[in-house]
């Protein structure tokens, strides 16, 4: 048995292809309902098409396009057909009353065209489509007009001599036994379609023993949403805020998957070339020469270390950023919090990530101009060396292949390479910052991955830096002379909040 959903927008279609559906019923009714108009083919094929469209664009599943009386004539079939066939629509349903037709459940006229015509509109139908794959179901409304089982089944033979693909035959009473009637007299091998709305106490199951081939639930994901937002709007008015409901309704990680949120993001950061959107940044751990290893608790000037390291890589362009911290500022300054440890957090990350990754130390502070320096550059590991004057003993020294001279330097094209960093090293200081291609990236993870299987204690960033240029590793130095502080003591920390108070004053 082929199950079908039905949907009236994309992320209907997503939740029915979730759910384990077979297809998805492109409802005239739930998209009429969509536009607060009757199912009266008052809304026109194009914008029938555009929802089936985009259905179809949005799910792996076939999208069967419910195509009301076929929009007019023969000749409008075929147009319709050439229509929703380039749409990439699987099936088509069309029903044998005059255009424009009424809902079936709608008490009143439900009125039927004639055979021979009806069975003109299959015919062209056919005719018209280029792909042979695309089904033409014909629908078969006589017991829904009162014409009886006779009648029902001498159209639905003449449809399937006139070529139709399949026949639908509809009902609206709450028993099944029409329905088991036809399927029990039908004897053409061209399979039924049934659409248990009203008779639905009989399941697939006994549907697809008794001869049906497909069913569709054309209509219950609308009526469970409107019993649900309707439920939902009248608690948030009884109860003035939304912690009563907020357990029974989607979080937004599920509105963002259903989205597609993680796909586009992976296609921007692969594909958009522009400064600091193809990045993120990360904030490890502070290196064992400070005190103040947690940037989230850790106040400079009224605001956060962390809080500061946001504001300034956003201005430097990187939007995503993730954090090693249990503080709950983390969250209100837009921080992804990452589990504590720089090997835990490293093996966390996102490992597809096509665009850059930028690598803060957890107790230094920046301006935006050293950073965006640093994303200027594109070798696979790049550091922040600051050459203004020797290394002061805090932060780890490097030595450049090329040193600085009197504390200037110009490097032309080529950006100096590290051939050592921490003890015994000079010349230049580590500022507290790196760049890293996708491939660095791996390289950092599997330093931070073979200290801990070796034991060793978990590091910071500059000890894992001078873990890949020991082991010769190609890193390279972005040469600045300032823009960046290092917090070691809370004194430190004093210090360089009076000045950015006066400063921001």
């Amino acid at each position: 048995m082929i199950r079908i959903a039905g949907a009236h927008n994309p992320l209907g279609a997503r939740l029915a292809e979730r759910a384990g559906f077979d297809g998805v019923w492109s409802s005239g009714l739930e998209i009429s309902a969509s536009h607060g108009l009757p199912d009266a083919d008052i809304l026109t094929m194009s914008e029938l098409l555009a929802t089936a469209r985009s259905m179809a664009m949005a799910v792996d599943l076939p999208v069967v396009a419910d195509c009301d009386a076929g929009y007019g004539n023969a000749s409008n079939v075929m147009h319709m057909i050439r229509q929703y066939e380039a749409a990439g629509i699987a099936a088509v349903s069309i029903e044998d009353k005059p255009f424009p037709k009424l809902n079936s459940f709608v008490p009143g006229r439900q009125e039927l065209v004639p055979t021979d015509e009806f069975a003109g509109k299959i015919a062209a139908a056919k005719a018209a489509q280029r792909d042979p794959d695309l089904i033409v179901i014909a629908r078969i409304e006589a017991l829904i007009a009162g014409w009886g089982m006779a009648e029902a089944l001498r159209r639905g033979e003449a449809y399937a001599e006139a070529g139709a693909d399949a026949v639908l035959i509809h009902a609206k009473g709450d028993s099944p036994e029409p329905i088991l009637t036809f399927l029990e007299r039908w004897r053409l091998p061209v399979p039924v379609v049934v659409v248990p709305t009203t008779y639905h106490t009989i399941s697939a199951d006994e549907l697809y023993r008794a001869g049906a081939k497909m069913v569709i639930y054309a209509n219950q994901g609308l009526r469970a949403s409107i019993t649900a937002i309707s439920d939902t709007f009248a608690a948030i008015l009884r109860d003035g805020r939304t912690t009563g409901i907020e357990t029974r309704i989607a979080p937004l990680s599920t509105v963002f998957d259903l989205q597609g949120l993680a796909r586009f993001q992976q296609e921007e950061s692969r594909f958009l070339h522009r400064t600091g959107q193809q990045a993120r940044a990360l904030v490890l751990p502070g290196d064992t020469g400070s005190e103040l290893a947690d940037p989230g608790t850790t106040t400079v000037a009224g605001a956060t270390v962390l809080e500061r390291q946001a504001g300034t890589l956003r201005r430097a362009g990187v939007q995503d950023i993730s954090a090693c911290t249990d503080a709950a500022t983390a969250t209100a300054a837009g921080v992804t919090v990452r589990p504590a440890g720089a090997a835990e957090m490293l093996a966390a990350m996102e490992e597809q990530f096509h665009g850059r990754t930028i690598v803060l130390a957890s107790h230094v502070l920046f301006d935006p101009a050293p950073l965006r320096q640093l994303l200027a550059d594109t070798p696979d590991i790049a550091v922040l060396a600051d050459i203004g004057q020797p290394a002061s003993g805090t932060a780890p020294s490097i030595t450049l292949d090329a040193p600085p001279v009197i504390g200037r330097r110009l490097s032309g094209d080529r950006l100096p390479r590290v051939v050592a960093m921490g003890a015994g090293a000079s010349g230049a200081e580590f500022a507290g910052a790196a760049v890293l291609s996708p491939k660095g990236f791996a390289a950092l993870r599997d330093a931070a991955a073979a200290r801990r299987a070796d034991g060793r204690p978990d590091a910071g960033l500059a000890d894992l830096l001078g873990d890949l240029v020991a082991s010769d590793w190609p890193v390279h130095a972005v040469l600045v002379t300032a823009g960046w502080a290092e917090l070691i003591s809370a004194d430190d920390a004093d210090r360089i909040g009076e000045h950015l108070t006066r400063e921001e004053a």
